[in-house]
């Protein structure tokens, strides 16, 4: 399934480029224009148009040797990271965290998330990634953590999952983050510069 996403990013510019005078974008709806694309595929193409960066990991050691380049790239020595599973990924590679978002206003946050809406390639984050802060209270540079069960077909479709999967639980401060080039929505707050880490195989 995976060598689709490696071969997708070759058509980005020239999808982005038929869609640019698509300015009515509704996030609950269904992109007819990709009806034989699977969800993996419309996600990459979608969530790369908008300025994000996809980064597919075959197995949680490509993602942790992935995570360390980007950390590097970005000159980042300490990640805001609230999240116990990738705070002890962080000090496996012997990165500094906080879970403070104010302790570094221009930094990185380090945060898992609920879904993966491959209409419109955002992300849908609550309460339960950000330890009951408000996605506005964090930077505006994201490094996510996620898997291939997390796809979602859009917005409706991450909340109807959420409510069956949670339903015991359900979280608070749901929201979606998106690239922060995504044409159709570049006047919003929720356009972020994000690295997605899409880990295959966690065993």
């Amino acid at each position: 399934m995976w060598k689709a996403i490696k071969k997708i990013f070759n058509s980005v510019n020239s999808t982005h480029t038929k869609n640019e005078d698509n300015n009515n974008v509704d996030v609950f709806g269904v992109d007819n224009s990709f009806q034989n694309s699977s969800l993996d595929e419309l996600f990459a193409t979608n969530f790369n148009s908008g300025g994000g960066h996809f980064l597919y990991c075959e197995n949680k050691n490509e993602a942790i040797h992935n995570l360390n380049q980007i950390i590097k790239f970005e000159n980042s020595s300490k990640l805001i990271c609230v999240d116990p599973y990738l705070q002890n990924i962080l000090e496996k590679i012997e990165t500094e965290y906080t879970i403070n978002p104010n302790e570094i206003p221009q930094g990185f946050s380090f945060l898992k998330c609920e879904f993966l809406c491959a209409f419109d390639g955002s992300i849908m984050i609550s309460a339960h990634q950000t330890a009951g802060r408000k996605v506005e209270e964090f930077p505006l540079n994201f490094i996510i953590w996620a898997t291939p069960t997390q796809f979602a077909n859009n917005l409706s479709d991450g909340l109807q999952k959420l409510k069956s999967l949670k339903k015991d639980n359900l979280p608070s401060n749901i929201t979606c983050i998106r690239g922060k080039d995504m044409h159709s929505f570049s006047s919003i707050p929720n356009a972020k510069n994000i690295y997605l880490l899409l880990v295959d195989n966690l065993s």
